[in-house]
């Protein structure tokens, strides 16, 4: 059970810490003389709430003042990296509300106020680099989407990632029952799903006013997939990915078994009330939506959307480039990597090697290169990619630094069903802060046909080692950073580290056979179509038909691969840019290292300058390596 009121918010609970923080050198009074006690009294109470209320008096106070303020407000972040243990927010759900909205829009602003009044004033290299960073952040966030103009323009509900999946899929995977609390807890924040629903439907009703029209598609996806929730919560609530995992985790040592049981019918009976019921009013409002939408568009349809569409680009880039560029960068590297993998088909001797697409979707239905459709196979699916991981990791010691180095593994997981149908094929998920949930890779298994070993490797070097896993984890470690620098997200760095890592496997040779390097040339293709499609959606304006055959006879995917792949970047603009774009500068900031330093250069160093300082934007990466590079070349 929390011990927070469900009634309070930030504002009360900066009251209550400030009340504590100022209670403390009272303590004093009985350990020096009462005079001295009530001084060091005022001042302590001064200085805690100039901290919380005002100007701060330091760069590192603003930064922890604003990490908490954004922490202490996403209950869901708190649970999922549990910092030094706490459980406090364990019964509430994030606030999808129109006025937190707002709250948090007047919050950065004040914030970046704060900010600025430091810009002049002296600072050492790694304040003015945080200083960057924290900056290009809030700034990116209050042009996009904290914007009076684009605060909904994004489609909240989706059919990928959207809260209404979300909220389940968090609940499941991080709450933690160790103490009856914990259960107590657990069927709070269940129940509080009614309430969390009530205001997604306010954000979908303030976006059909404001004439943010969802694409067609989306709506009918988001539907099929509530309607499948609801049906199971009427007609076999035990079965709920919400009570299994309730039930899984109770046990005789946490309350009795009479206790259990009557947890359990509480559950189950909100279960089929106030969730049910949820998903029937959001239902209704997103079909009347359907009910009049009419197209599957690109962002230009909407109101100003061409230029939030380039917001979406620098945002998720972290770059100026144009979507003309990103375009003809798309292309440009469609057509090498095609090129390169006819001329490996032509060498191995494969028939039809000109046409790259047939040749290759045939070498995927060769039976040495595919598992057989049953639930064992998923299983050797799973053992697999961990042995991938496993045995790269085992050599990571050549191209990384021990610093650059996590000390907790990379489990596999398969993506919960009920997620299976709109998930990409993959994703990696943070280890929690206290280290009691490992990173996780999320592996889709609704299709096995869509599993080829010869893609698996690329895949797991991507999303796990040491891709996704060394990156994230490693910024988790980083002490010496202010703790918002450990966690802050920029995609093209986060993405293009991780599509980095892929062509370091491939040039270190850790594809052991020619269809295995063809699949890492398939990945390749497939950031690089990235580029063309998500462009040519919100730019060009492409119909999602148009999107769907360029991506078909461009790659070597299944349509069904495609159709998923197309429709995450109507409702994510400009994330799928990230990947290639941030590969090539970090690529580039290599070959720039390599070319200044000579006999100098060691790989194992400059991962250390891009992996040691946590995510950055790309331009701030660019100087430190700028800086790495000047340090290297002076003679000792």
């Amino acid at each position: 059970m929390s011990l927070i009121p469900n009634s309070w918010h930030w504002k009360e609970l900066k009251l209550a810490l400030i009340c504590l923080l100022c209670s403390l050198p009272i303590v004093l009074f009985f350990l020096i003389n009462f005079h001295l006690a009530i001084i060091i009294f005022i001042l302590w109470s001064t200085l805690i709430i100039n901290i919380a209320y005002f100007n701060p008096i330091s760069l590192n106070i603003l930064y922890a003042r604003f990490f908490f303020e954004y922490l202490l407000e996403r209950p869901s972040i708190l649970s999922q990296l549990r910092p030094l243990g706490l459980d406090l927010f364990n019964t509430q759900l994030s606030d999808y509300s129109l006025s937190f909205d707002e709250h948090v829009a007047k919050q950065f602003r004040k914030e970046f106020d704060y900010l600025k009044s430091f810009k002049n004033k002296k600072m050492s290299s790694a304040q003015k680099e945080s200083y960057d960073v924290i900056g290009y952040f809030i700034n990116m966030n209050l042009k996009r989407e904290y914007s009076d103009e684009f605060r909904y323009h994004s489609y909240l509900i989706n059919q990928m990632m959207g809260p209404q999946t979300e909220i389940i899929s968090f609940i499941v995977k991080y709450h933690r029952i160790l103490k009856l609390n914990d259960a107590e807890a657990y069927i709070i924040r269940v129940q509080r799903i009614s309430k969390a629903f009530d205001q997604l439907i306010d954000q979908q009703i303030e976006r059909r006013r404001r004439n943010i029209e969802t694409p067609r598609f989306v709506l009918q996806r988001v539907i099929d997939s509530l309607h499948a929730f609801r049906e199971q919560l009427q007609n076999e609530p035990n079965q709920s990915p919400l009570m299994i995992s309730f039930i899984e985790n109770l046990n005789d040592s946490i309350c009795s078994k009479e206790k259990q049981n009557e947890l359990i019918s509480r559950l189950l009976r909100i279960l089929k009330t106030d969730v049910l019921e949820a998903h029937d009013r959001l239902l209704n409002v997103l079909r009347e939506d359907l009910s009049n939408a009419k197209t599957d568009h690109g962002l230009w349809k909407l109101p100003n959307g061409d230029k939030y569409y380039k917001l979406c680009l620098e945002f998720h880039t972290t770059t100026n480039m144009s979507p003309d560029e990103i375009f003809e960068l798309g292309k440009k590297h469609v057509e090498r990597i095609q090129n390169e993998m006819r001329s490996i088909l032509k060498e191995k001797q494969i028939e039809n090697w000109h046409d790259f697409r047939a040749s290759i979707n045939k070498l995927e239905h060769n039976v040495d290169q595919i598992y057989e459709n049953d639930e064992e196979s998923r299983g050797k699916i799973i053992a697999d990619y961990s042995q991938l991981i496993d045995n790269i990791d085992n050599e990571m010691h050549r191209y990384f630094s021990p610093a650059c180095r996590p000390t907790t593994k990379c489990t596999v997981e398969r993506i919960p069903k009920f997620k299976e149908a709109t998930s990409p094929g993959a994703y990696y998920f943070p280890a929690s802060l206290d280290g009691k949930t490992p990173g996780t890779f999320f592996a889709n298994l609704r299709n096995i046909g869509e599993v080829i070993k010869f893609k698996m490797a690329t895949l797991a070097y991507h999303e796990a080692v040491p891709g996704h896993h060394f990156q994230i984890s490693i910024a988790q470690s980083l002490k010496h950073l202010p703790i918002f620098r450990r966690m802050i997200p920029f995609t093209a760095y986060l993405e293009g580290w991780a599509l980095y890592t892929e062509q370091l496997a491939a040039e270190e040779g850790f594809h052991k056979s020619w269809p295995s390097y063809i699949g890492y040339l398939d990945a390749q293709l497939f950031r690089s179509c990235r580029l063309v499609v998500d462009t040519g959606i919100h730019w060009k304006r492409w119909s999602r038909e148009q999107a769907i055959d360029y991506m078909v006879a461009n790659t070597c995917m299944q349509k069904e691969e495609v159709v998923t792949e197309v429709e995450r970047y109507f409702v994510y603009p400009g994330q799928a840019c990230a990947y290639m774009v941030g590969c090539q500068v970090i690529l580039s900031l290599r070959d720039k290292a390599r070319l200044a330093l000579g006999d100098k250069f060691d790989l194992k160093e400059f991962h250390d300058a891009v992996l040691l300082h946590g995510s950055l934007p790309l331009n701030v990466l660019e100087n430190i390596i700028d800086e790495y590079i000047k340090t290297k070349a002076q003679p000792k």
